[in-house]
């Protein structure tokens, strides 16, 4: 387990949809972390990948935060 902060993006049909929506925004793949979830997959991004680390958890405003929704 790793120490690092990771935000929720959101579930994906496959492992290949979730790295095609981590590649179109940039997100570099040490990044990202992909879990199974029931039919599909959740993907994760760590949070430092985000932008502002004193953005508050849930703000997808700052750095490459936008965009992505």
């Amino acid at each position: 387990m790793s120490n690092w902060d990771f935000e929720e993006m959101g579930e994906f049909g496959s492992d290949a949809d979730a790295d095609r929506w981590a590649k179109r925004n940039n997100i570099a793949p040490q990044d990202v972390r992909i879990r199974r979830k029931g039919d599909g997959v959740e993907l994760e991004v760590r949070r430092s990948a985000l932008g502002d680390s004193s953005a508050r958890h849930d703000d997808r405003r700052d750095g490459r935060r936008n965009g992505f929704f």
